[in-house]
């Protein structure tokens, strides 16, 4: 197998993922140009990973299948020459990749970065505004040039696909690599061990995720949430986020009130999420698939339901796994209970959410790939 690394956050990543370094049958590719995207110097060295040269490294691996994040497949029809020669030299290189694996005729395989809770596709004003100007759906038919476009589980393909112009031919369901009872614990075991604040002991620790806000979030009504909690001397908040970031942060006016409370810890986004989880009490989000992880690992997760349009329905309104309160008042209740367990959830969850059990989904994928691989040496060869 061979792994390559395009930026110096995902080179750094497998540095610490000591057990993925180590493994003998993974050969590492550095490509580190997309870490600066528009820049004049990642256009430069961009240069030494052009089309032929991309092409030219999948020959010298002996690569028969190539598998990329979710993303689209620029157009390569009627296009400028000026822009063809453009991409050809400076595209970024999974584009590069992606390219080069359709000129050798290799298998090109998506797979999912995630996954979603939600069981319909949120119109939130930017998706609209595509969808208008493509009669009403999403464009996503480039996906179609994929030899399988993955998804972890069947109501997000369905939901993506009825609102998409995707045909949909191309698209399976292997279940979830990332989420899993075999993926999980290993993720968590090699976290470092992040330690709530001096003033939180006695207290039980809320880990509260900043949602997106585009996603049909009530803004003032979740900050209202947080710091309601982190007024409660029985509880103590812990806030993933960043300050003034637009879509998943908090302003500056919003992060001065909630630390005048004094009881708040703002944790940025390089404390990974398992770190967090791992070390506090409960879960407190709205609709992050970060969710998961507290179902798999037993951790109470409650979803404050009232704080996003009624709209959106998920995978918690059918098979439960969440706490879904309806206002500020019951969320506190359900935070403040003397015995906090784990919500009920129907007995086909694991199977519906992330494809059955970590080993078996691990080895759905590795037939379904191994037979996109054995299809096309058979086509090679006739």
């Amino acid at each position: 197998m061979v792994v390559l690394l395009t930026s110096q956050r995902s080179k750094a990543l497998v540095g610490a993922t000591r057990w993925l370094a180590d493994t003998a049958n993974i050969t590492f590719v550095e490509m580190t140009t997309d870490d600066e995207p528009g820049s004049l110097r990642t256009r430069l060295r961009r240069l030494l990973h052009h089309r032929a040269a991309v092409r030219r490294l999948l020959r010298r691996h002996a690569v028969g299948l190539v598998c990329v994040e979710w993303s689209e497949i620029q157009l390569r029809e009627g296009l400028s020459l000026l822009v063809r020669i453009r991409r050809w030299l400076i595209n970024d290189v999974v584009s590069q990749l992606k390219h080069a694996a359709q000129d050798l005729d290799l298998p090109l395989v998506a797979v999912p970065h995630g996954h979603s809770t939600k069981t319909v596709m949120i119109r939130s004003e930017h998706v609209e505004s595509v969808m208008s100007q493509n009669s009403g759906k999403l464009p996503f038919a480039d996906r179609d040039a994929y030899h399988a476009y993955v998804f972890a589980s069947a109501y997000h393909r369905d939901a993506i696909v009825a609102q998409s112009t995707m045909t949909g031919r191309n698209a399976k369901v292997w279940g979830s690599a990332r989420f899993n009872d075999l993926w999980v614990p290993r993720l968590y075991a090699q976290a470092p061990e992040w330690v709530p604040p001096v003033s939180a002991r006695g207290r039980r620790s809320v880990l509260f995720f900043i949602p997106k806000w585009n996603n049909l979030v009530s803004r003032q009504p979740t900050v209202d949430l947080m710091a309601d909690i982190a007024k409660n001397p029985a509880l103590h908040l812990v806030i993933r986020g960043h300050a003034r970031e637009s879509d998943s942060g908090l302003s500056a006016d919003e992060h001065h009130c909630l630390q005048a409370t004094g009881n708040v810890t703002i944790v940025s986004g390089s404390t990974p999420s398992a770190s967090l989880i791992a070390a506090c009490d409960v879960l407190v989000d709205v609709d992050s698939s970060i969710a998961f992880d507290a179902v798999i690992l037993n951790k109470p997760y409650v979803r404050p339901k009232y704080l996003q349009d009624v709209s959106v329905t998920t995978i918690w309104d059918d098979l439960g796994g969440a706490y879904q309160t309806m206002s500020a008042d019951d969320t506190l209740a359900v935070l403040l209970a003397p015995q906090l367990s784990i919500a009920l959830r129907a007995n086909d969850f694991e199977q519906v959410v992330f494809g059955g059990r970590g080993q078996d989904v691990l080895n759905r994928y590795q037939t379904e790939l191994w037979s996109l691989l054995d299809n096309a040496s058979l086509r090679a060869e006739g």
